[in-house]
């Protein structure tokens, strides 16, 4: 029975990794998931976040100009990094002014404060937009885009619908 026999390797080394090995891929594996990563991913959660606010806040104008049939105005500067939701100076809270500059902040129906924000943590608004809402909800000019941090937000000329 010669061939019945088990055949063992007789080599000093067999095949694996060694512990010093697995060791090392562990601590590059671990500089990779506490340095690298986080920086991938945080600017990109900033933006989209920053993005969802500006978006809310075009909504919520074309919302309350429809709501209350005043013009209610938009503006996103690439200057301050900043968005901004007014309506005209000269209108009371029982009417719409329809003379005055748009300065007086819209309250945020969430907390409170003006409706109003600033881009934080290096997120960059690359091209701002202004867009007034009349009473149905129409942007004036018509429509535009807003650029930030290579997302974009689309206000459609016909109907003011946000994507």
């Amino acid at each position: 029975m010669l061939f019945a026999s088990a055949h063992r390797s007789t080599s000093p080394r067999s095949a694996g990794f060694t512990l010093i090995e697995l060791v090392i891929v562990l601590v590059l594996l671990g500089v990779l998931g506490a340095v690298v990563i986080p920086r991938l991913t945080e600017g990109s959660f900033r933006n989209a976040a920053f993005a969802e606010q500006i978006a809310t806040a075009f909504r919520y104008g074309q919302r309350l100009a429809v709501a209350t049939g005043c013009e209610v105005q938009v503006s996103v500067s690439s200057s301050t990094h900043s968005y901004s939701v007014t309506r005209r100076s000269d209108g009371t809270d029982t009417s719409c002014g329809s003379v005055g500059a748009f300065t007086t902040a819209i309250i945020n129906p969430a907390g409170g404060g003006a409706f109003a924000g600033t881009a934080v943590g290096g997120v960059t608004v690359t091209q701002g937009l202004t867009i007034v809402f009349n009473g149905q909800g129409l942007p004036t000019p018509n429509g535009g885009t807003v650029l930030l941090g290579g997302r974009s937000i689309v206000i459609e000329a016909d109907t003011g619908y946000v994507r």
